[in-house]
């Protein structure tokens, strides 16, 4: 199990807790402090865990990290203000035995910061390609997912470079002509607070754009190499529409700060990339008519 930790002594006990309940035993625990300046490391030392403190480098740098440093066959990630129901590990670790699948994700409460909560219902047929596990959009949670640890450093590991949407790129690397298998069930609380990266507005889908153009499309040909034309060209057509609704996102936020000339521009970019979206196109007429 591999947790990674920013400046969170307040939640990182009760997720190292929800570990410690699981049904399922047979595992150890690392823990990387990425360079906290709160006393994380004391809290985390409290449990039977190993704890690996470095310099704060993001958390493409941190899962990179924890992939070199971690022991075990398999891997489970659980962030630290996120909890795991006790038989988390036992549900998925049955399907990936009985599956052979080289990773299992869950389903979950997202517990926001307004005391929200919404139910995570993922419908997923069996036998789909791992690629519509995270196409058109990522469906993997990080704190759901449990993977062969081998597998993914073979793959490329996760990009140390990336401060956001790390684990997307990780999925993407494992998937080629790897299995992914779904358990229908909601298996972990996994909060989301006004601060954390999903809710990071511009920065989020600038970090979405730059993960798909820059990361994913150059190397379509090798990471669909082994798919029918077919479908390996709608998943680059699904790809391309991404990276342009992220543009689009990109301008509207550049609107909400005032800066018109940076969200016309961003709009025009999202137009070539996704000319068949109807959200891209109506934010652009409001931008460009305003």
């Amino acid at each position: 199990m591999c947790l990674s930790v920013y400046n969170g002594a307040d939640k990182i006990a009760n997720a190292l807790q929800s570990v410690f309940d699981q049904t399922y035993r047979d595992f150890d625990v690392l823990v990387l402090d990425d360079g906290s300046s709160d006393n994380s490391s004391e809290v985390a030392k409290q449990f039977d865990c190993r704890v690996l403190t470095i310099p704060n480098g993001g958390r493409g740098a941190a899962l990179s990290r924890m992939m070199e440093e971690a022991t075990g066959e398999l891997v489970a990630l659980i962030d630290h203000d996120d909890i795991w129901l006790p038989e988390k590990l036992e549900r998925q670790i049955e399907l990936m035995d009985s599956s052979g699948a080289s990773l299992v994700h869950a389903d979950c409460w997202y517990l926001h910061g307004n005391g929200a909560v919404v139910e995570r219902n993922l419908h997923l047929p069996v036998s789909v390609c791992s690629f519509d596990h995270i196409l058109p959009s990522n469906e993997i949670i990080a704190s759901s997912a449990v993977f062969r640890r081998e597998e993914i450093l073979v793959s490329g590991n996760f990009a140390a470079d990336t401060l956001r949407c790390c684990d997307w790129y990780g999925w993407f690397v494992l998937a080629p002509g790897r299995k992914f298998a779904h358990v229908p069930e909601k298996l972990v609380r996994y909060e989301v607070l006004d601060t954390s990266l999903a809710n990071a507005g511009y920065r989020f889908y600038e970090a979405q754009h730059y993960l798909l153009t820059q990361k994913i499309l150059p190397r379509i040909h090798e990471l669909f190499a082994d798919l029918p034309q077919s479908q390996a060209n709608r998943y680059k057509r699904i790809l391309i529409e991404r990276s342009g609704i992220a543009l689009s996102s990109m301008a509207s936020a550049m609107e909400k700060k005032g800066d018109k000339k940076a969200a016309r521009s961003l709009h025009y970019r999202a137009l070539k990339m996704a000319p068949k979206v109807i959200r891209v196109w109506t934010r652009a007429a409001r931008c460009l008519v305003s």
